[in-house]
Parts: structure tokens; sequence; C-alpha cells
């Protein structure tokens, strides 16, 4: 099972001393560095493969670490809780409880999900949806602040998800979600109160969302296939424009987050903003420079004049580089002012973040709520 993990930790750390070393192309045995994860694949199929379970056992001993599932991919593992390692029974089931995290093998060390799984004496992991994902340890990701386009769309109209009529689809905001992943902010959506459609266009994704992450029993979700511009482009041909009220946009190309597809005018003024309620409100997770998100800010703001478009940095406690920030696109206090449900409402910032905040208190969207909000009121300051 952790023969594409594997994988990916030889070209990560071969990529790295390359990268340390201008002249010198070989390793400290004189063999040249597995410079791809194709290439460091294709050889580790030739290992014994007593190696590669010689390092699952070790893993699993020195770290409670299992493999659940993989594929070339992505591997699915189980990291057991420190106050709760659980136990090996003869029958080598598990009990206790672990936190299970999804990862691209290309990139061993990136937690793309993540979500708390509690096991039977009989071994079998029940996954806990709908609770947000750390933002510090091994299993953390701090796309989970994603989540907090929630909460801001409810200041912004006054109104709540949750507590309300619970099959009354109409007072549920449609929300979209373009690159799935895991499932784990969808799921969480769901559980607040949202109309969730999930796309991921990757099939090993989808099947470890609906197989290992709860999916299946999640079943106000709808998960679909494809890439988030097709759908789009499909729905608004089909359906028509305006049905979306919160966009959530978790996708990348690999290199950098979004795609370079949906870093172009072409795409928001065409795709996105013609999908959108005017009350809309828009999450992005931003891999980038700090000219590439000058960039990218100046566009958006072009296509959606009528919103407020702002940066928030990750808490520092998550420890991950300046690169990663999420971006959110809210409405501004003039369009939100002619917005009936939205009348009376205080549109100052603080007016907002009082909301917001008290929002955060009733539901837990994210881990760290308080140095999220924190970050906000930094970014909207700012």
């Amino acid at each position: 099972l952790s023969l594409g993990y594997m994988a990916g930790l030889q070209s990560a750390s071969m990529q790295q001393s390359t990268s340390d070393s201008d002249d010198d192309d070989t390793d400290a045995s004189g063999s040249t560095p597995w410079t791809t994860f194709d290439e460091a694949y294709d050889i580790l199929q030739q290992v014994d493969p007593d190696v590669l379970l010689e390092f699952e056992t070790n893993l699993w001993e020195q770290d409670r670490m299992r493999f659940v599932h993989s594929t070339k991919d992505i591997s699915v593992i189980d990291l057991y809780l420190k106050n709760n390692q659980g136990a090996v029974t003869q029958d080598t089931s598990i009990t206790g409880r672990a936190m299970r995290s999804l990862v691209f093998n290309a990139r061993p060390k990136l937690i793309q999900s993540s979500i708390e799984v509690d096991f039977t004496a009989d071994g079998k992991g029940a996954a806990l949806w709908g609770k947000p994902p750390p933002l510090v340890g091994l299993t953390a990701t701090h796309l989970g602040g994603l989540a907090l386009a929630v909460p801001l769309w409810l200041a912004g109209r006054g109104q709540k998800s949750r507590n309300q009529e619970e099959n009354d689809n109409d007072s549920r905001p449609k929300t979209l979600v373009l690159g799935a992943g895991g499932c784990t902010i969808p799921s969480l959506l769901f559980k607040a109160g949202c109309d969730v459609t999930a796309v991921e266009p990757n099939d090993d994704v989808r099947h470890a969302a609906l197989e290992y992450f709860g999916v299946a029993d999640a079943t106000g979700i709808e998960l679909l296939p494809g890439f988030g511009e097709e759908y789009l482009t499909k729905h608004k041909e089909t359906n028509g424009d305006n049905f979306v009220d919160i966009l959530i946009i978790d996708a990348e190309d690999g290199k950098s987050a979004p795609p370079s597809s949906m870093k172009e005018i072409s795409f928001w003024e065409d795709v996105v903003v013609p999908s959108l309620k005017s009350h809309a409100v828009v999450a992005v997770n931003v891999i980038a420079e700090e000219a590439e998100r000058v960039m990218f800010k100046r566009m958006v703001a072009e296509a959606m004049p009528t919103h407020e478009i702002w940066c928030c940095e990750v808490p520092s406690v998550a420890e991950v580089s300046k690169r990663h920030c999420i971006f959110f696109a809210t409405p501004s206090p003039l369009s939100l002012s002619r917005d009936k449900k939205g009348e009376g409402l205080d549109s100052t910032d603080a007016g907002v973040m009082t909301r917001v905040k008290k929002e955060m208190k009733e539901f837990d969207y994210v881990d760290r709520p308080t140095e999220w909000i924190e970050e906000m009121e930094l970014a909207r300051t700012s």
C-alpha cells in the first residue's frame, strides 16, 4: 500500500537535494537521483515487496501510522491520536480514534483532506464527518478556512442556514465546491445547513471520499465527476444564471492554486459571475507569490465590481508558507443594503464581523476560530 507514498518521498527528497547542489547530479551512493515521481514509482515497483512492508511496519510501530488505501496517485493514511493510540488485537483489528488523511503521493507532505475516525472493536472505522480539519499537527490543513464563506454569507444576509426547517431546501444556501478532495469541507458545509454540490475530477479521490471519508453516509452531498469550469458552463446552459449562493474553489494544477485556467478574466466574467446570485460569497484557495496575488485580486475585482475582494492570511500557528492564503469575495455594503434580506443590518466592517463572530460561536466552522477571526479582521481593515 505504501508504494506510491514512498515514491513521493523519494522523488521529493531527491529534488530537494538536487536543488541544493548545482554541480552534483548524483547521490551519496553515486547513483543518479530519481528526479520525478513517475521515475521513482517505476523503480520501486522492482523493489522486493518486503522492503515496503518493513517500511509500513516501522511506520506503525514508531508513529502509529497505517495505510488504509492507496493507488499510484493517492494514499489514505490513519494516524492514531497520542492520547488514544489504539490497540492491536490478536486478529489485527484496531480500536481507538485516528486522524485520517488523504495525500497526493507526488506531494506526500501536503495534506489534502483530513477527518477524525472512530474505530470499534472489529476494526471498522466510522468517519466522523462534519467536523473541521485540524489547523495544527501532522494531519493539519489550513484549507478548513474555506468554510468561513458560510458565516460571511450569513452575516451579510442576517439569517441562519441552520435550525430552520430541516427539509426546507429554499432556506439552505446553494453551495458549490470546485475541487472536492476527500469532501471534508463539503461535509462540514452540509452539516452547517448548506445544500452542497461538490465537483471532483480525480476518480481515485472521489472513490476515497465515498469509501473512507464518510461521504456515502452524508446523503445530502451531491458528489459529481468533472472539472469546475465544465460544470459551471454546462449548468448555466441547462438551468440558467444566478444559482449559487456560496462558491468555494479549491482547485490547483500541481504548481499553483487556482489553476491557470481559473486565473483568466474570461473564466470569472463569462463563467463564475453569471452563476452567482447578487449576494453570493466566494472563497478561493490561493497558492502564489505576492505579485501573483496582487494580479489575481485586481482581475477578480474587475470581474466582480459589486464585491469586496480581500485576502485572509493563514494563522501563523499553522506554519505554512506565505504563498498560502484564502481569497474572499463578499458583497460590498452598497450591494448588501439593496438586498431586502440585508436591510437594516450594520454594514460596517465592525457590524459584519460581529455577526460572523456570533455565528462562529454557535457552530464549529474551523479549528482555532480565534486565530482565524484575528486574520479576517486584519485583512478587512488593511
